[in-house]
């Protein structure tokens, strides 16, 4: 796993999105039809993190109401952390996407270094405390903290990438657009010195003209 997000510290990581996220909507069994349109409606880089953090974090509130719950919750907890891991994925693969097209998720990215380690410590207590047929999720388990903290290392690699970039391409946008406002200045010092010589021409050539009014 750690060799998806190594390419990101390089800057030279390659596209992993092997469809459109619009084309994948309509085959999200993870997702619930309310949650593909919070996601529709999410296109800035930051707020599209941000809302699915928050989808994991559901998962997590119902794994934790489940094992609470009397009765049989080995199924329902499996699902529930597959849920997590295929939504996780999708986390990556947005991250990757913005991070090759330069799209600023800076803020998206802190809450994810924020929020993150919380629902890993969330994910060992689960593990750490095991329940009646605890065995078989916990491969569903150990797999969605491994992603997780996959997913951090790649976040942290990430943001500090762009914490120096998009300053740069700040001042590098400012600087250009002071070289071509003196760019324009000067051009314009041009113009108006060829038309007084345009003038000064047109009079020399004309004397007739400037008797005429």
């Amino acid at each position: 796993m750690n060799r998806y997000w190594t390419r990101i510290e390089f800057g030279l990581a390659i596209l992993l999105v092997l469809a459109p996220l619009r084309a994948r909507a309509q085959n999200r069994p993870f997702l619930t039809s309310t949650e593909v349109d919070k996601l529709r409606d999410a296109q800035g880089p930051s707020e599209r993190i941000k809302v699915y953090l928050s989808f994991q974090q559901d998962r997590l509130g119902r794994m934790e109401a489940v094992r609470e719950a009397s009765g049989d919750s080995r199924d329902n907890i499996d699902d529930l952390l597959n849920q997590y891991i295929s939504i996780d994925n999708e986390l990556k693969d947005w991250i990757q996407y913005q991070f090759n097209h330069d799209g600023d998720m800076r803020k998206g990215l802190r809450k994810l270094l924020d929020e993150g380690p919380t629902q890993l410590e969330v994910l060992r207590h689960i593990q750490s405390s095991p329940g009646p047929g605890s065995s078989d999720f916990s491969m569903s388990l150990r797999d969605a903290i491994a992603d997780m903290n996959d997913t951090l290392d790649g976040a942290t690699q990430a943001l500090a990438v762009q914490q120096k970039k998009f300053p740069q391409m700040a001042a590098s946008a400012k600087a250009e657009a002071r070289a071509l406002k003196k760019e324009r200045k000067q051009q314009k010092k041009l113009n108006r010195k060829e038309r007084k010589m345009r003038n000064r021409h047109h009079k020399n050539n004309n004397p007739d003209d400037s008797g005429k009014n």
